[in-house]
């Protein structure tokens, strides 16, 4: 096999490609937007617009280019030149100002991409690697290990397959994946699988496999239980090996049969930087709770309790590598397992749609312990208003007051009724009123009457879309609603940058001083300066980046602050906040 084969990698699924969808990929830590043009052209390019590196997956597929949400940039697909500066419409933009373009084919089913080829280049089905998928395809599976712990492991399972009649199994390599072939007493048995080194730590698996005498959904259920028991080996051993080593073969997992369904439990070690380790939960239980909303009951590690109250969510490390925040839609004492909904985002940018996609019971992934930014008030009432996904942590709070014998009342609005979720929870609650299909100003007055009922001693709690929130706020304001008692969450939050200024960062720990330029986050600026904050949303709504401020005036374009936390000017979100004074001097 020549060099050029060697470095084409599998980066996503053809199906992960919808029209007008840009995908975000990862390859050996480089960052990719992955999107297919109304034509059929698939591009890959790095994930950054050259003008002020805002990432290409936060923007919209137009049909044949690449808009970026920053300043309207557009790059066309193929060669990712750059074609439109709405700044500058009256000259066209420098041939010079491109995309950064890998080169990019599209077979067997997945989107393949080679680091070292030249780009734009006519790539074809011939030039990846003779490893054509077999009749069930695998769902594609994240480890978080590095390619070399999870190719020994992998290789090892292969080469001991317990099933196999003696000498007849067979083992083929080609530098990113694995092929097993092996006659059991069933006849004829072959697994294939590609590894996509997405960074050091961690590695996306795909793979297609073919049993005879088995159905293909059989096959499926088979071989992905068989690859997520060797996750977790693997990742038990990553998470307590020195980082790069190698699993020698004494640390080498005991083999698992095709056909043993018991999971086994792998204790995560890892510590977070702040508050307590992260845990491994295993999915219990899958199902439709409304449409393209999915329910998932998660089973904590044997020994492991936790306590939370109404308004509660956890940090989930999805199978798409982002990690999400979820309400917790649970009941008073239901503690022993914990439950979220997933609504599938059409603009996903791996989170939901990796959910979706690749979460089925059995699997595990990485957790939070619950946290808690929208509690309930202490022995008040509440009015409680939901949109959309948006009652997930409202159908925890109607449960909390139901169960204190607290008055409340609950206002659900969605488009119709398929698409309420979880409608056997809401069966279960008082003072539930649901609202389908409202016109904007029917929503207002439904709003206003359950404003009403808030009177002097209710708190009110609304989550949901934006432009409910909004509604809310304002219609309370002319109420003479005091702010205090008007409570929200957010899942998504519009920043504008039109008027970034820049500004001077100094940390006060080192002493060290940079300059921010306009466009370009706070965030991403004490990266590139080596400082490292954890970041999650990147849009000012979970509160992951909350950082402290020592001096200065902060510039508070989240919504996740209060207007106490906002006036009181110790601590801002970095991902989207900036500065009104000249010098900010951060906790850092």
């Amino acid at each position: 096999m020549n060099t050029q084969e060697s470095t084409w990698y599998p980066v996503a699924r053809a199906d992960d490609l919808p029209p007008r969808h840009v995908f975000q990929g990862q390859l050996n830590g480089l960052e990719l937007a992955l999107w297919r043009a109304d034509h059929g052209r698939v591009n890959a390019w790095e994930n950054r617009c050259p003008h002020r590196s805002v990432r290409f997956s936060l923007g919209v597929n137009t049909g044949d280019r690449l808009r970026c949400q920053y300043h309207g940039w557009q790059y066309r697909s193929g060669d990712g030149r750059c074609t439109v500066i709405p700044a500058s419409s009256g000259s066209a933009p420098p041939a010079s100002l491109c995309a950064q373009t890998f080169a990019v084919a599209e077979a067997h089913g997945y989107v393949w991409v080679n680091p070292d080829a030249p780009s734009p280049q006519p790539a074809g089905a011939a030039l990846i690697p003779a490893f054509e998928p077999l009749s069930a395809t695998l769902r594609s599976l994240v480890f978080n290990a590095g390619v070399d712990e999870v190719e020994a492991t992998l290789a090892h399972y292969a080469e001991h397959e317990p099933d196999a009649i003696p000498g007849s199994s067979t083992l083929s390599r080609n530098g990113i994946g694995i092929d097993l072939a092996w006659q059991n007493a069933s006849g004829a048995r072959r697994l294939r699988l590609w590894l996509q080194p997405a960074h050091a730590t961690k590695t996306i698996v795909h793979g297609s496999a073919s049993f005879d005498g088995i159905g293909e959904s059989e096959v499926r259920r088979r071989c992905n239980d068989v690859l997520t028991l060797l996750r977790r080996h693997v990742e038990g051993r990553a998470v307590s090996a020195p980082r790069g080593a190698v699993a020698s073969p004494a640390t080498k997992p005991r083999v698992i049969p095709v056909f043993q369904r018991a999971p086994e439990k792998i204790v995560d070690t890892v510590k977070e930087d702040k508050g307590r380790a992260p845990m491994r939960a295993t999915v219990a239980a899958r199902r439709t709770t409304a449409e393209d909303i999915v329910a998932f009951t998660l089973a904590l590690p044997a020994g492991e309790s936790v306590d939370f109250e109404a308004g509660a969510h956890i940090d989930v490390h999805t199978p798409g590598g982002v990690v999400r925040q979820y309400s917790l839609v649970n009941a008073p004492g239901e503690r022993d397992r914990l439950v979220i909904g997933v609504k599938l985002e059409p603009d996903s940018r791996g989170g939901s749609r990796s959910m979706h996609a690749a979460l089925q019971p059995g699997d595990s992934l990485t957790i939070s312990h619950p946290k808690n930014h929208f509690p309930l008030v202490p022995g008040a009432g509440g009015v409680l208003i939901a949109g959309g996904i948006g009652i997930t942590p409202i159908l925890a709070m109607g449960a909390a007051l139901q169960y204190a014998g607290l008055p409340y009342s609950l206002h659900y609005f969605v488009r119709g009724k398929e698409h309420a979720a979880f409608g056997e929870r809401l069966e279960k609650l008082g003072g539930l009123q649901m609202h389908t299909g409202l016109a904007v100003e029917q929503v207002t007055a439904a709003v206003d009457a359950a404003l009403a009922d808030a009177g002097n001693a209710r708190h009110i709690y609304a989550c949901g879309p934006r432009p409910l929130i909004d509604l809310v706020q304002a219609r309370a304001r002319l109420l003479g609603i005091a702010s205090e008692r008007v409570h929200f969450e957010l899942f998504a939050n519009t920043v504008a940058h039109e008027r970034d200024e820049p500004f001077r960062v100094r940390l006060q720990s080192t002493g060290a001083e940079f300059q921010v330029p306009a466009g370009v986050s706070l965030s991403d600026a004490l990266k590139e300066h080596g400082v490292a904050i954890e970041t999650s949303c990147e849009q000012g709504v979970c509160g992951t980046c909350r950082t402290g401020v020592i001096d200065g005036e902060p510039e508070h374009r989240d919504v996740y602050l209060n207007e106490q936390e906002r006036q009181g000017r110790r601590c801002l979100m970095p991902c989207v906040s900036r500065s009104r004074s000249s010098l900010l001097v951060l906790d850092l």
